[in-house]
């Protein structure tokens, strides 16, 4: 009895060493390639803001130096005292103050002891049509090639002619300058009153300028003077005081301003 206890217990132990080892299975993960996938996928579903391009208009870009033009009559010229240089006496401090850096062109010269730059195209005494046909035959503008044109005409054509024809002139003046430079900016004044004030025909042709104005494009556009000066701004009935033309010179650094120089484009 003693032997077979033995041999059992012997039995048990050689069946516990045959046991197989217990198997410790992995934990199952996810593959990376599998992960990644996943990511993507979630990310897909959220809404992302789409960047739209915003086309940005060319323009070229300022010049260096401008090159300006006064053009007129006497009044361009500076006759009252021609020794001041007209508007264009403080028009050139106020453009520097602005930090436009400007050249007057012109073949005529007034103001040369108070101005450092005399130089405009202002004719005493001339109508619109004078100023047309020296333009076709003295060349001026192909020769300066102005940027920009300060035109303030039409006083005498009012003195003595027709205000209808004027306005008429003055579009056709207009058509001439741009054929010949279609890039230069013309800044056409409203004209200044006299010391009487603005008469009928003074009142018609000032309020056919914009119309004509509107017609030319966006390389012609308008400063109003017809209000800027009082009667006491003048030395004689039809010519500013240094006073006057300092109004003058006010108005047209307005326009020129308008432009947007500063901005690096010459635009109206």
């Amino acid at each position: 009895m003693h032997r077979i206890v033995i041999v059992h217990f012997i039995l048990i132990t050689l069946l516990a060493a045959c046991a197989p080892a217990a198997i410790n299975f992995p934990i199952a993960l996810p593959s990376p390639a599998t992960s990644v996938t996943a990511t993507l996928e979630s990310l897909s579903a959220i809404a992302v803001p789409q960047l739209t391009a915003t086309a940005v208009p060319f323009c070229e870009p300022a010049k260096t130096m401008l090159k300006i033009m006064p053009l007129g009559d006497s009044i361009t010229y500076g006759e009252g005292i021609p020794s001041y240089g007209g508007y264009r006496h403080l028009l050139g401090a106020l453009l520097e103050r602005d930090g436009i850096q400007y050249d007057f062109v012109g073949s005529q010269k007034s103001g040369e002891d108070a101005l450092p730059d005399p130089d405009n195209e202002g004719h005493p005494g001339w109508r619109i049509s004078n100023i047309r046909e020296a333009i076709a035959t003295e060349g001026w503008l192909e020769i300066y090639q102005p940027d920009i044109i300060l035109l303030h005409i039409g006083s005498n054509d009012l003195r003595y002619g027709n205000q209808v024809y004027a306005s008429r002139k003055l579009s056709a003046l207009l058509d001439d300058i741009l054929v010949r430079l279609p890039e230069t900016h013309v800044i056409v004044a409203r004209i200044i009153r006299t010391r009487w004030g603005s008469d009928s025909k003074h009142i018609y042709y000032n309020n056919k300028i914009p119309e004509v104005v509107a017609s030319k494009g966006p390389h012609v556009s308008m400063v109003d003077m017809q209000d800027v000066l009082s009667k006491y701004d003048f030395t004689t009935l039809y010519h500013p005081s240094p006073k006057g033309y300092d109004k003058m010179a006010h108005a047209w650094e307005s326009a020129i301003l308008a432009l947007e120089l500063k901005e690096g484009c010459v635009t109206p």
